[in-house]
């Protein structure tokens, strides 16, 4: 009967008009946070506690063969002292892929591998003897470039071939298309390291709790990466462990990925070893040095088309740094290969996508995973084709884009129009074609500001896709006092997506949104709940939302519908009341009546994704279920004898399926594109022979509010999805990747100059502003 009740609620959702979905609404956590109120990790350190301070490789390669730990032990304060052979369970540090032991034994393969662990009793006696722990080394050639590392005698940087995975796509005959074609151009785009860089730095502490259980509290965006990973690590019964996740200072990636595994196992080590509580917290530095970066590409796009603009044939080759380790270098590859031809019909595609192993430091999760670069290439490349053809960015791009019946680059069929919208909405909002003249006549007068307009498309595929198992679970229940608490291994770490859930649960059971709370994740209340990365928030946790509260809202009507003398399945849940035939009760009544009858008002929400297919042998297939769709169109003022770009104004048109909290979008809109612009722009890690010479944030540039564009106009475009809750689509990633692509297109414009190669510094700028008048 709940089934039945269930499934005719969900009939009435879809077909009614939204109560909350849609509407303007403040994040559920924004009066706490104005207040300053979120606790976050060193909040609740209290009493005496232990330091935890890692020893790092200072070499990029090398075999271990000596540790002397002597000295640092005798040191005054020293608890002790950790190395790999302390390890009580598996030395093990890799998050997907186990690769990269927690503590280097044998070999360390970049600068910043954590060797040995310091536990003192202050940070400052951790930090004095991790100076006098001695590491002999027998070091090792060094190779840093991952054409280099694929060479066939290039030093193996583990026991396995430097290329990790060989991505490819085989879609019709690219010799026969390229032979068709009236114009054929190849270039070669190259991007670079850049750090997510989240404001608060990875940290863990730990205590022990009465019966022997540790409990760790982590700023991570992986609640069950870290506890599963932890427990192995320490070798004990997995309920002799607990992790909680504070409040957390941003992600971006690095939070997603090893480094937050790496801090709690330190900090667990500690307490497990000592019975004390302990903290590990990396230094900014130490943060910037060890944490996953963006990976660095090298894309060498050939492109053919005829003289009508009419795409024909695409090869691009894609070589992706990870650095020491894989992480998620295998999956980011993966993603960059899919989406390597943009959002473009082109009937033969031939492409391979290799991840490679340097001795660079580890790449691995960074918002917009692979795609950034990707699209930065397939964008530029179809500029200087349009170019070379004489057609308008505009012109090629509306021959060219995907439509519903289209076929993408791995020939899934294009399902809907959102595309089409978006590249509509941006160039009419902003007002393309006069801004086109204006610029033209500003660039007349002007000798040394030169302005220009540019462009750029996207799709992306939604969730995990080939990634891993799209499932979500959230853990909803009712309160003596009506209030109904949602619960799930989800995190919030500032994107504001778990508001989404709440107003998904108050959406279905005809609640006002101050009636629904939100619960930090903590292992020891919720099951595993799925990574929170991918933009898969409010798409697969908002199902698993959804189906929670269908679930207590069929509950809550079988005892409405008998105070009511009603049908259940006829109820309407709405301002807080259960009506029927003219009468009404309050929640409050109903969930009183509940409780009065013994009846709980606890479930768990699940939602698993439906499985992707697609063939790793040709990559033809369906690799997602869904895209996100969207057209960024920049516009730039370029200082001629500085070489600085001036970013004036960006126009966001995306399509979010549905938007569930249009407040939220826009933030994610704003604070993506800014992100963008720090990548397009000035954002680089530097290496120099493995060794990262700018982990500060001194010489590391990011983008602060004076950088900003003086105007963003986001435009929220609505084609409902076939996967996400109530039609939505990712969006969380989505606003990074395009506005790279936007301002190279855009600075083109206003120099004539395709730059190649990221960031555009004012350095990069002037030189080929130097090299184009020679």
């Amino acid at each position: 009967m709940s089934e039945e009740i269930a499934r005719r609620f969900r009939e009435i959702l879809e077909a009614r008009e939204f109560l909350i979905v849609g509407k303007k609404v403040a994040r559920v956590d924004a009066l706490d946070a104005i207040l300053g109120k979120p606790l976050y990790t060193a909040d609740l350190v209290s009493g005496k506690t232990l330091y935890v301070k890692a020893v790092r490789s200072k070499i990029p390669h090398g075999y271990i063969r000596k540790i002397d730990t002597s000295q640092a032990a005798s040191r005054q304060g020293v608890v002790k002292v950790l190395t790999h052979r302390d390890i009580p369970g598996v030395n093990d540090g890799g998050s997907l892929i186990s690769d990269r032991p927690l503590l280097a034994f044998e070999k360390v393969r970049h600068v910043g591998e954590a060797v040995a662990l310091v536990v003192g009793e202050s940070l400052e006696a951790a930090e004095e003897a991790a100076e006098h722990v001695e590491i002999d080394y027998d070091p090792l050639p060094v190779v840093t470039n991952p054409r280099d590392a694929m060479k066939p005698d290039a030093p193996r940087i583990q026991d396995r071939d430097n290329v990790v995975t060989h991505f490819k796509i085989r879609k019709g005959d690219v010799e026969k298309g390229f032979k068709e074609s009236d114009v054929v151009i190849e270039r070669t785009y190259r991007t670079q390291f850049i750090t997510g860089l989240p404001l608060e730095t990875e940290i863990a502490y730990s205590f022990l709790e009465d019966g022997g259980r540790i409990t760790c509290i982590v700023s991570t965006q992986n609640l069950y990466d870290v506890y599963n990973k932890v427990v192995k690590i320490l070798g004990v019964p997995s309920e002799k462990l607990r992790v909680i996740q504070a409040a957390t200072g941003g992600g971006f990636g690095p939070k997603s990925d090893e480094t937050p595994i790496d801090v709690a196992a330190y900090a667990c080590l500690a307490t497990y070893f000592t019975g004390k509580p302990a903290l590990a917290a990396f230094s900014r530095s130490e943060a910037m040095t060890v944490q996953c970066k963006r990976h660095p590409f090298e894309i060498t796009n050939m492109v053919g088309a005829r003289n009508d603009g009419k795409l024909l044939a695409w090869r691009s080759t894609l070589i992706e740094d990870t650095g020491a380790y894989i992480s998620k270098g295998h999956l980011v590859i993966g993603r960059a290969t899919f989406h390597c031809t943009g959002p473009y019909e082109v009937p033969n595609v031939w492409a391979d996508g290799y991840c490679v192993l340097t001795n660079n430091t580890m790449a691995g999760s960074t918002r917009g995973f692979g795609a950034p670069q990707a699209h930065f290439a397939a964008e530029s490349v179809l500029n200087e084709l349009a170019e070379e053809l004489g057609l308008s960015p505009l012109e090629i791009r509306e021959i060219n884009m995907l439509r519903p019946g289209s076929l993408t680059a791995t020939s899934q069929k294009i399902e809907d129009d959102g595309l089409l919208k978006c590249y509509q909405r941006a160039v009419e909002e902003s007002e393309w074609e006069k801004r086109v003249r204006e610029i033209q006549e500003f660039n007349k007068t002007n000798k040394v500001l030169k302005k220009g307009i540019g462009i750029a498309m996207l799709y992306h595929g939604n969730t995990l896709g080939p990634e891993g198992d799209d499932f979500a679970t959230v853990v909803t229940y009712v309160e003596r006092d009506g209030k109904v608490v949602v619960q799930t291994g989800l995190t919030e770490y500032g994107t504001g997506a778990l508001t989404s859930l709440a107003i998904v649960t108050a959406e279905t059971l005809g609640l006002p949104l101050s009636m629904v709370k939100l619960e930090r994740p903590d292992t020891a209340a919720v099951p595993n709940a799925g990574p929170t990365v991918a933009s898969r928030t409010t798409v697969i946790g908002g199902q698993a939302a959804l189906d929670a509260a269908l679930k207590i809202r069929a509950m809550v009507a079988q005892v409405a519908a008998k105070m009511l003398s009603s049908n259940p399945a006829d109820l309407e849940f709405r301002d807080g009341l259960v009506k029927a035939n003219g009468r009404a009760v309050t929640w409050n009544e109903v969930v009183n009546q509940c409780f009065e009858e013994n009846i709980s008002l606890r479930v768990v929400g699940y939602y698993m994704a439906p499985p992707t297919k697609w063939d790793p042998e040709t990559g033809q297939g369906a690799p997602y279920n869904q895209y996100t769709y969207g057209a960024l169109v920049a516009e730039v003022t370029v200082d001629t004898e500085t070489g600085m770009v001036k970013v004036d104004r960006l126009t966001a048109a995306y399509d979010v399926g549905r938007a569930i909290n249009p407040l939220g979008l826009v933030a994610v809109y704003e604070g993506g594109s800014i992100m963008g612009q720090g990548y397009a722009l000035m954002e680089k890690i530097v290496h120099d022979d493995g060794v990262v010479i700018n982990p500060n944030l001194h010489t590391y540039i990011i983008p602060t509010a004076s950088d900003a564009p003086e105007e963003i106009r986001s435009i929220i475009v609505e084609v409902k999805g076939s996967m996400g809750v109530f039609g939505a689509k990712a969006m969380g990633e989505i606003p990074v990747v395009l506005p790279a692509a936007s301002i190279a297109a855009a600075v083109a414009n206003a120099t004539g100059i395709y730059i190649r190669e990221l960031p555009l510094t004012p350095q990069r700028v002037l030189e080929e502003l130097h090299k184009s008048r020679q």
